[in-house]
Parts: C-alpha cells; structure tokens; sequence
C-alpha cells in the first residue's frame, strides 16, 4: 500500500517521495488541528471583547442609572418651604434668595436656581460660582419668556415637575462659553395667598454625571458615547460631534450610521456586529418615577460602545498569527525529522546497494516493511476512528478506535464496503455518490448541513461526525476518513433544550401569577398570569416598580421582611396583601416570598394569587 520509490544505487538526489509521504499525512493533522484551534482561539477572543463591552457599558449605565431622583426631592423641598411660599406672595424676596443660597452652598453640583414668575421673568435668581452662591439683581435678570422649558411648563399644576433634556447653558440668546451641559427641573410655585406665582427653576449642573459617565468607562473611554433619544451625542470620544442639536447641525448616529441607529433604536439594550464593528448599547433612566405625578417629560439617553471593525480585525490576525507560528514550527520540525528519516533510509539502502541488488532490493523491502509498521503504529495510536478507503468504497486498514466505536474488530472491518458502517436509512444509492465523490475527491467534511449517522455491528445507529481527506498511492487513488462519535455532545444538547423549554413552559403556563423584584424595588420579570391578574398587557411591568402593584405600606412591609433578608433563604409564610389593578382597582392578594442571591444583588421571586374574601 506504501510502495515507495527509492533512489536506484549510486543515484543522489533528495528523495522527494519518501519525504512527501512521511510528512504530507501528519502535515495534513497539523494543518487540520491548527485551523480547528485557530477559529476556536479567535471565537474566545471574541467572546472575551464582548463581555468586556458588555460589561463597561454596564458600569456607564449604573453610574447614571436614577441620577435625578435627589434633585426631584430637593426641589419639592424647596418649593413647600415657607420662605419661598410668602417670599412669592409678597414683596420681599429676601427669604427666597436665602433659600436658594442654602441649596447651593449644601449641593454644590446645582449651577443656579430661579424663580420665574407668570410672565417668564426672573425674579429671584441665585448663581452658583465657584461653590459660592451669587445673587443676581436688577439688569441681570433675564426675561425667559419665549425659553422652551418656560412656555412648556406653562400649564404645570401644583406638584406636578417637569424635566428638561439635557442641553446646553443659554445666556441673553447665546450658549454659554466654556460649555454648561444643564439638566433643569421645574415645578409650580404656589404662594401663602393660594396663588399661583410662577415656577422654580433647578438648574443641574450635568458635567459632573458627564465626568461620572467617563469615568466610569475604565477600558472603553475611547469608543464609548452618550446620546439622547434623537441620536445626538452628549458625549463623544469625538468631542466635534457633541451638541449638535445646540447649533443646528443634523449630526446625529442615524445619519452617520443608519443601520447601527436601527438595532439601538430597536431594542432597550442588545450587543450586535455590523460591517463597521461591534455595538454594545443600553438605556440609562435617569429618573425613576414612583408614583403618577412626579414627572413629565423624563429624558432617556443611551449608552452606547462602538469598537469599529479596524480593531477586531488586528485582534483576529493576532490570534491567527499565533496558532500560525506554532503550527509552522510543529510543520518544520516534523518535516526535518520525516526529511532525516527519508535520507537515512536511502542513504542505508545506497550504503548496502553496492554489495548486490538482491540485496540492496531485500534490505529496501525491509524498510518498506518498518515504514509501514511505523504507520500501522501511528494509525493504531490515534485516538479517533481512523479508516482508509479504496476507490471501490472498500476498506483496506482500520484502527482499533474505529472498530471500538462501530462494535467490530479491526480484521472483520478489511475488504468490507462502507455501507457495513452506515444505516439502513441511509438511500441505496451512497455507492453512486462514493464513486463520484473519488472521481472529483476533495477534503472537506461529509454531511455539512446535516446530521450523520453510523451504524454499529449490533445494528444500533448513533451520531457521528467525519471529515475525508484524499490521497493517492501509486497512481491509485484513497479516501481517509476521520470519525468521531458525538454520542455525549448530542445527548448534552438534547437534555439542555428540553430543561430549558421545560421552564420557559413552566413559566407561561403557570396559573400562578409569577414575578421577581430586584433590591430597588424594579420588577424584573412577570408571567402572563400576573399580567393578565393585574389587568397588563405583555411586557408592560418590565422595570416598572412594585408600587404599581402593591400600595407603598405593604410595599415597605415588603421589603422590611425579604430584602433585608440573607440570600437564598427559603420561602417566607404567605402575606395577604392588598393589590391594584391597572384601573386603579384593589382586591385581596396572597403572595408567597423567597429572596435569592444574583451578581451581588439581592432578588426577590413572588407567587401572587388572588384571596378569596369572606362574606
């Protein structure tokens, strides 16, 4: 089967067919083995890069996550303060800039506070500069009538707040230089006289969430962005493209990238790879409202990470390169070895050729003879199924792996036709196709697309996979094949899928309202039960807080029993609870509690049923 042609006596010459045949079967391996490694070494690269986006992206969002609920609370404190309230009806606003001062010199990240009265006037406006509070007086008090933020608050009712987009400070009709990116909460100002006398006016200095945000991006600053909901940015590694909204620029990610606009757009959060790299985005709530009247007009922004394809590219090549230089250093070795060992036995036989030719013909059998022990050795050593075909589909060697694995010995397999090792199932015609395929053979894997199966000696069929790899000896041609029993990997697989359709039919069907409540409070998941109970509709509750569903009281109640609790502790006794429908209605709840551990986080899962009252 290996009749190898030496050098006649007395020729010289490298024998180039004796190398070529040592080292073409194992450079194949090598080759083989160093593709599969390599495109397993690129896809962990990968996945490394994404959950570092993923994860620097998160650390954006919670570092801006909510950011606004102090200055909600700061400025309802100010605005039911007796000195504002009889500073506004009457006519000394001593009492006003006071307060005003006070907020500044106890919050120093607030850039100024007003109050503009019905006519957008401003009446009382303290600075704050350098951390001192500054009032401004007579001429520089600006009227801000025709301001966006004061015509839209216009029709505020008492206690009701309204929350500008982030923009740009505006001085007398021009932005302010250097640049002082504001946030602005405003809520109506009712005087001692029960009057309405303008609004109060918070202006957030937002640099510092801006300087948060940076910050926080410990690896990703120089691809990482902040954009508002039209797509602008607010902060960009490309600090041209930041505000243009504020100078009317149509500069915006959809124009720049209408197809990475359309996957962030489309979704709350996700990771995708387009032509022009990797996007990781999430949305940043900066205020989460937890009752009907706080706030309107709450801005969204998104984080967003986007590694452009001219650095994963370098990240590949690397990983290639590097499965490339061992995988030539293994070919080099192993070809310096086959190469001396290809010398050494035409050298032996030309060393031994002198004395006859019988006997130089009997010593090259003898060698022939080791080579193809040597080879009977290394295709008995393989751990895989091993076979060589001839162009009849016969087999003509087997190793002991592949007769283990298809219940024969190594013998019965010899002079067999491949159709002994395939199913029954398997169409009659796979001789044609045999036969075609060694008419035009290629090495690629057989069955790509589809599964494969083989057949043991007790009939027993079970998954394999199989690659072939052509060759010829002596102007015949050969098929060898490798082929490895799946058997584990697909009944792995086949238990993961059934688990996981097993729970999420858990999940939907259960006639038992589900739900779990993170450590703030923000529903993480509902069931259709809990919806369809609590009069939602699919996905309304995602992230809604529990003070939809449970009144603040039993809410605190809540929280006092379970999320103080130590993690995976088992379920708590059943409360009767009072919930609220979507309509407002309340009806009795019995609701079961277990508090578990996530990511360092304390999670609450709650069985809801509805009580029946008594009479």
């Amino acid at each position: 089967m290996f009749d190898f042609q030496h050098p006649a006596p007395g020729q010289g010459g490298f024998p180039k067919g004796l190398f070529l045949a040592l080292f073409a079967p194992v450079a194949l391996l090598i080759v083989g083995g160093s593709w599969y490694l390599g495109r397993e070494r690129v896809e962990e690269e990968m996945a490394l890069i994404r959950a570092a986006e993923i994860g620097n992206v998160v650390m954006a969002v919670r570092r801006l996550d909510d950011e606004l609920r102090t200055p909600l609370r700061q400025l309802r404190t100010l605005a039911d303060a007796d000195a504002l309230k009889r500073g506004v009806a009457g006519p000394d606003p001593s009492g006003i800039q006071a307060a005003f001062a006070d907020l500044i010199v106890y919050e120093d990240h607030y850039d100024k506070v007003r109050w503009i009265d019905g006519d957008g006037m401003e009446r009382v406006r303290v600075n704050n500069v350098a951390g001192r509070p500054v009032a401004q007086l007579g001429a520089q008090l600006q009227n801000l009538g025709d301001a966006y933020y004061v015509k839209e608050t216009r029709g505020l009712k008492p206690g009701e707040v309204y929350v500008s987009p982030m923009d740009l400070n505006v001085e007398y009709g021009r932005v302010e230089k250097p640049y002082k990116p504001t946030l602005r909460l405003i809520t109506p100002v009712v005087g001692t006289d029960g009057r309405s006398h303008g609004v109060l006016v918070l202006d957030v200095a937002a640099q510092g969430l801006l300087d948060a945000f940076t910050s926080s991006l410990t690896d990703a600053r120089d691809h990482a962005m902040l954009l508002n909901s039209a797509g602008y940015w607010l902060k960009s590694p490309d600090s041209e493209g930041e505000w243009a909204f504020m100078f009317g620029r149509d500069d915006t990610l959809a124009k720049r990238s209408p197809a990475a606009w359309q996957a962030l757009s489309a979704m709350p959060s996700g990771q995708v790879e387009l032509d022009d790299g990797m996007w990781t985005w999430s949305t940043v709530y900066p205020l989460k409202v937890d009752d009907g009247h706080a706030a309107s007009h709450i801005p969204v922004w998104l984080v967003a990470a986007h590694l452009p394809s001219e650095q994963l590219v370098p990240l590949q090549h690397a990983a290639w390169r590097t499965v490339g230089f061992y995988m030539a250093a293994l070919l080099i070795i192993y070809a310096a070895v086959a190469a001396g060992l290809a010398q050494a036995v035409v050298g032996r036989a030309r060393a031994m050729g002198a004395a006859a030719q019988a006997q130089a013909e009997a010593e090259a059998a003898r060698r022939l003879s080791q080579a193809r022990e040597r080879f009977r050795l290394m295709v008995e050593g393989n751990t895989n199924g091993l076979l060589v075909a001839d162009r009849t589909g016969r087999i003509v060697l087997a190793n002991s792996a592949l007769a283990r694995m298809f219940g024969y010995r190594s013998e019965d397999l010899l002079e067999q036709p491949l159709d002994c090792l395939l199913p029954e199932s398997v169409p009659g015609d796979h001789g044609r196709m045999f036969a075609a395929y060694m008419a035009n053979p290629t090495a690629r894997p057989m069955g790509q697309g589809r599964e494969l199966k083989g057949r043991r000696a007790d009939g027993s069929e079970f998954p394999i996979e199989i690659s072939l790899s052509p060759f010829d000896e002596n102007g015949e041609p050969f098929v060898d094949a490798f082929v490895a029993d799946i058997s584990d990997r697909k009944r792995v697989e086949q238990r993961h899928r059934r688990v996981e359709a097993r729970l999420q039919l858990m999940m939907q069907t259960s006639p038992v309202g589900l739900m779990v409540v993170d450590d703030q409070g923000a529903i993480e998941m509902a069931n259709p039960s809990l919806e369809r109970m609590f009069g939602y509709g699919r996905g309304e509750l995602f992230n809604q807080p529990l003070t939809r569903l449970i009144p603040k009281a039993n809410a605190a109640q809540w929280r006092q029993d379970h999320m103080d609790a130590s993690p995976a502790r088992a379920p708590g006794p059943r409360l009767e609870l009072e919930g609220v429908r979507k309509d407002g209605q309340g009806f009795a709840i019995l609701v079961g509690l277990a508090a578990f551990e996530e990511d360092g986080r304390t999670y609450v899962q709650a069985t809801v049923t509805e009580a029946v009252r008594a009479a």
